[in-house]
């Protein structure tokens, strides 16, 4: 799985560039979540699902730590810009009230 990350304003932003989001990149995803987490301070994360077409149980899972990790550090965890399935398949898993769907990175930021 390819994806940038990126601290601003608090929030390490994770841009993820491959169109399927599953088991074959979550172990990375992880790891990379926990490297930053060990080398500076933010709060939130904020990961952005733009180019993502298809997410699995896998998939949902890394979200769920992703989540647990920023909720540890007091902050939030937001998905920014998932695809239509995909913000379905948030909402049929009942995660729709776990995460916060945000439409635009630098609104967030900006606040």
């Amino acid at each position: 799985m390819k994806f940038e990350t990126e601290i601003k304003n608090n929030t390490l932003i994770v841009r993820v560039q491959n169109t399927t989001f599953d088991i074959r990149g979550v172990k990375a995803f992880k790891r990379d979540i926990f490297m930053a987490i060990a080398e500076a301070e933010f709060k939130n994360i904020m990961i952005n699902m733009e180019n993502v077409r298809m997410v699995d149980s896998t998939g949902l899972g890394g979200l769920l730590f992703a989540k647990r990790q920023a909720t540890i550090k007091g902050g939030e965890c937001y998905l920014v810009k998932p695809q239509q399935k995909i913000a379905s398949l948030i909402k049929i898993s009942k995660l729709g009230e776990v995460f916060e769907i945000i439409d635009d990175e630098d609104a967030l930021l900006d606040k």
